[in-house]
């Protein structure tokens, strides 16, 4: 009767070793996921101006469809308020200049409203780019903010990742 209590309990301590062992696997996977989901949106640059942070995450071109998407995060550190984005021009080293076919704040085109300290996502899509160009000597973005009027700031030397 003891050996079969022995053997039992012995049994219950393999079963719960090995499903800790599992807990501890998993939790290495999403502390691995996290970390990617870091180094991801980990700017490459920060430009502020009108107390909003514009966040460059990637400059990245499509040889495909000839077009480059810069992704930046937008982050407002004044008070609720929205913006309007002008269509983009960028330049590139050559002199060459692009404009913006689409340009998406968060979920909707062009103008968005910022909350305080929140993150917003913002892509700008160039068209009519070839892969052979591979830094942008200057991308200005132009917005306007009603209750405080127009900004410019300029994003510079980007180089592009082609895909």
């Amino acid at each position: 009767m003891r050996t079969i209590s022995i053997m039992t309990t012995f049994l219950l301590l393999i079963g719960y070793i090995s499903k800790a062992q599992t807990n501890c696997d998993d939790l290495k996977k999403e502390n691995e996921y996290l970390k990617k989901t870091l180094q991801i949106n980990t700017p490459t640059n920060t430009v502020t101006a009108a107390k909003i942070d514009f966040n460059l995450i990637k400059c990245e071109g499509n040889t495909k469809s000839q077009t480059i998407s810069i992704i930046l995060t937008l982050k407002n550190h004044d008070a609720n308020r929205r913006i309007l984005f002008s269509p983009v021009k960028a330049t590139d080293i050559e002199g060459n200049e692009y404009k913006s076919e689409k340009i998406s704040v968060g979920s909707v085109s062009e103008s968005n409203d910022l909350y305080t300290d929140v993150p917003l996502k913002t892509v700008i899509i160039l068209s009519k780019v070839l892969p052979s160009v591979k830094i942008l000597k200057i991308v200005p973005l132009k917005f306007f903010d009603p209750s405080a009027g127009h900004f410019q700031v300029e994003l510079k030397d980007l180089t592009i990742s082609w895909k």
